[in-house]
């Protein structure tokens, strides 16, 4: 302890016994203790021996600790006491209400606790911070009924501070937009102080941002002078904002201020408090003025202080509320192409712990569909004319694809690879595929290519469609990863889609889809392949036009041949599948089937189990 200068403790407490024991303790140390008895007498003392730190019972007559502690927390010097709950609890809530009250420290009274509370005492005490002149003349005019007068304004402003503290949470929690936020903000400090013209200013993407609203007989003039002053101190604040392009905001409504208040409309008083945000930051600014002169007392600055600190939190959060609409936004428009809208709102709404855009199996449907003779194609045309050939084609079949809940994963080349069942799934994947892939060829003849080479066969695509298990997730590196599924089941489909070729069919679906389609689907099997890379075998369907469909005669054919070769009886298949293509002669899947019973008529395979091997992809 320094001995060139006494402390002086404020012991406040109604028990002898305790006040004799911490007295004789400190005074040990070298300290000087003044006793207090109740609270009252304890914020007398304060002002009359302005001691170097307080020690306050919380129990106590006439004036409990906790509301000494209130009353001295707001007045102004003696609140740089610092002060030193000292009670016999030592509960949790004991010491949450001590420090609600404004107290420094909590120490619980027992007699094993001297030593912590004259290590609180020391440690809290900083020479020279406490102004003596501004506590002596306050304290002057202090009497016991001016005491109590006191403590109720502090109540009343307390119980103030607590419904604007309530009110700021409900803002906070119904927030739409930042605007909003902060008409509703400007709308609050209106029970704060009653200004005349109230202007919130924040930064916001580099830009200075003023929301302004007055009462409706200032002049438009006035207000644009009022902005200005404010944006001089806004400025100091963020030196590096661009206030050559300022967005005012001025609200249509008013503030409901009395017409003789502000006769004439200038404003003659002025303040403004800084507008905390997270850490050390500042967020913004809030400038109030009146028509009355001298208007904003220190009171009213304090008042305006308590509503800043939660005020600018709750335009902090606006802010960030804005930006994340805004990514969200510009997340929509630039997927939209790709993925339907539904699907983007669920993944930007999805709770990022759900990890499904870490990786995980699912069952989906995937599309896979070609252009045919597109390499002949791009070499006949140009490449402006390629390019632009390509991006018409690709408008028109995503917006198919996105229409029947479809995601886009990739193009590859002239490919599109189309996933029904990620990141959204919906019951009937597998139709809204088929659905699509009858839509997409549906739609090729509306596509214009004039003025360019065509094949004889025209512009075609092939369409392959398989469902299964497969891994989605964000696949990729650190610098670049996508979206995407990957497995057998992507893989079989792009087989699939080769098949078309072979078959010179449009669309053709495995036997999992065709399972999964009901009578208003008319399919007919194609074939039963093994495809390279696949062990097991795969039934290819086909599905067919209403013209084909309503051909009984050619169906009935087909299949029998087909039931036939798969039974490896080649002159029999071979008599039906003859009496197919002649019922239909463009038929190339009947013919690819009849060239397959003569080959194998004539050399049988070995171990034939109805399945073709087929080793092009």
């Amino acid at each position: 302890m320094d001995k060139a200068r006494q402390l002086t403790v404020l012991l406040v407490d109604d028990s002898d016994l305790v006040a004799c024991v911490v007295t004789e303790f400190l005074e040990q140390l070298g300290m000087k203790v003044v006793r207090g008895s109740n609270g009252a007498e304890g914020v007398e003392l304060a002002y009359s021996c302005v001691p170097d730190v307080i020690v306050m019972d919380a129990e106590m007559p006439l004036m409990q600790g906790y509301l000494a502690s209130r009353l001295l927390k707001n007045q102004r010097g003696v609140r740089d006491i610092p002060i030193i709950m000292h009670t016999g609890h030592s509960e949790d809530k004991d010491k949450y209400w001590a420090m609600a009250s404004g107290a420094d420290d909590f120490v619980p009274k027992n007699f094993d606790s001297l030593h912590t509370l004259s290590a609180a005492i020391t440690r809290l005490v900083v020479p020279g911070s406490i102004d003596t002149d501004v506590i002596a003349r306050d304290g002057a005019s202090l009497t016991r009924d001016r005491l109590f007068e006191m403590l109720g304004s502090v109540l009343d402003r307390q119980l103030f501070s607590a419904s604007l503290t309530d009110s700021l949470a409900k803002i906070g929690k119904y927030m739409t937009s930042l605007p909003e936020t902060a008409h509703d903000l400007l709308s609050l400090v209106y029970r704060v102080c009653e200004p005349h013209i109230s202007v919130l200013l924040t930064r916001y993407d580099r830009k200075a941002v003023a929301y302004v609203l007055a009462a409706k007989n200032i002049p438009a003039k006035e207000i644009h002078d009022f902005v200005s002053v404010c944006l001089s101190d806004f400025y100091h604040f963020f030196p590096d904002l661009d206030l050559v392009s300022v967005h005012t905001h001025i609200f249509e409504d008013t503030y409901p201020c009395p017409c003789n208040r502000i006769e004439g409309g200038t404003i003659s008083s002025y303040t403004s408090v800084q507008l905390p945000g997270r850490g050390d930051s500042v967020i913004g600014t809030l400038h109030v003025g009146n028509c009355t002169n001298n208007y904003f007392s220190e009171q009213v600055r304090l008042n305006l202080e308590q509503f800043a600190l939660n005020a600018g939190m709750v335009l902090d959060n606006a802010i960030l509320f804005n930006h994340t609409n805004e990514m969200q936004i510009r997340i929509k428009n630039a997927f939209a192409k790709y993925v339907p809208g539904e699907v983007i709102d669920t993944l930007i709404s999805r709770n990022p712990t759900d990890g499904v855009l870490a990786g995980e199996k699912r069952t989906v449907t995937v599309l896979f569909s070609d252009i045919r003779n597109f390499t002949r194609i791009s070499e006949e045309n140009t490449a402006d004319s390629v390019v632009e050939l390509l991006n018409k084609y690709f408008n028109m079949m995503v917006s198919i694809i996105k229409k029947h809940g479809g995601t886009i994963d990739k193009f590859i080349g002239d490919a599109i690879l189309a996933v029904f069942g990620a990141p959204t799934s919906y019951p009937d994947n597998t139709v809204r595929a088929v659905k699509s892939a009858i839509e997409m060829v549906e739609a090729l003849p509306h596509l214009n290519t004039d003025g360019l080479w065509m094949p004889d066969s025209g512009f075609d695509i092939g369409i392959g469609i398989h469902a299964g298990e497969v891994i989605v997730g964000n696949i990729g590196s650190q610098e670049k990863s996508e979206y995407t599924v990957i497995g057998d089941t992507v893989n079989l489909a792009s087989r699939i889609e080769g098949l078309t070729k072979h078959y010179r069919r449009k669309i053709i679906v495995s036997d999992c889809i065709a399972a999964e389609l009901g009578p208003g689907y008319p399919l007919r099997e194609i074939d039963s392949v093994r495809v390279k890379g696949k062990a097991s075998a795969t039934r290819l369907y086909t599905v067919m036009t209403a013209e084909e469909s309503g051909n009984v005669i050619f169906n009935d054919l087909y299949s029998k041949g087909l039931s036939m070769c798969r039974l490896g009886n080649w002159s029999t298949a071979g008599e039906y599948l003859s009496k197919a293509l002649a019922a239909r002669p463009e038929d190339h899947s009947s013919r690819v089937l009849l060239e397959r019973c003569r080959q194998y008529a004539e050399n049988p395979p070995e171990a034939w189990d109805g399945s073709e091997v087929l080793d092009f992809k």
